[in-house]
């Protein structure tokens, strides 16, 4: 098989060059659905964090090799097109949901959304890994603020410790996106708090 066979050219990375994909990576056809995300959303079967951890941090960076990162930021903008969230608190919820850590947001302004992730996943992939990457969730905030603002939005991390990372997130309003089709956000699935009616029995 050609090298010109297994890569294709899918969009550019930060740095606003060109990425090379391996073609098992450029999908094509696959749509995400809103059915898609409420069905392991709101699942009580938790996913293995192992699984997780392998596929994330174990496969993909030997797979990806020197182009990881850059990669992995176009995969993360490429699944907030598949997953659009409506409000600051649906990209919350999704993070927590996704097993990415707690989002904050730190700082709202016209052209400069600032958020800090934290919390247990990001403490135990700075614990296990020497340098990991969060360019997945880098890249899939960078395309929410596109996908909410219609302009051309790119994010960069400007702060990594072991315990939270710092996610700068600028919004070019000089560059507007032409012929966007707005996105139906996905309904977000909230847990359900049970409420137990049944009153204690009194004493005999």
């Amino acid at each position: 098989m050609k090298k010109a066979d297994t890569l294709v050219e899918t969009g550019y990375n930060i740095d606003y060059t060109v990425v090379r994909v391996p073609r098992f990576f450029a999908w094509k056809g696959i749509i995400m659905t809103n059915d898609f995300y409420s069905q392991f959303a709101g699942n009580s079967i938790k996913a293995s964090v192992l699984s997780v951890e392998i596929l994330r941090d174990a496969l993909l960076p030997k797979l990806l090799g020197d182009d990881s990162s850059g990669i992995l930021y176009w995969a993360g903008k490429d699944l907030a097109r598949q997953f659009p969230v409506a409000s600051d608190d649906d990209l919350v919820t999704f993070f927590e949901q996704t097993g990415w850590g707690h989002l904050i947001i730190v700082n709202t302004a016209d052209d400069l959304i600032t958020y800090e992730l934290t919390g247990e996943p990001v403490a135990r992939r700075s614990a296990t890994i020497e340098s990991p990457d969060f360019m997945l969730e880098t890249g899939f905030l960078a395309e929410q603020s596109a996908l909410r603002t219609n302009c051309v939005s790119e994010a960069k991390i400007t702060f990594q410790n072991r315990m939270r990372l710092r996610i700068s997130v600028t919004i070019d309003h000089n560059q507007p996106i032409i012929n966007h089709d707005p996105a139906t956000p996905i309904e977000i699935v909230r847990p359900q708090v049970e409420i137990d009616d049944a009153q204690p029995e009194e004493a005999q």
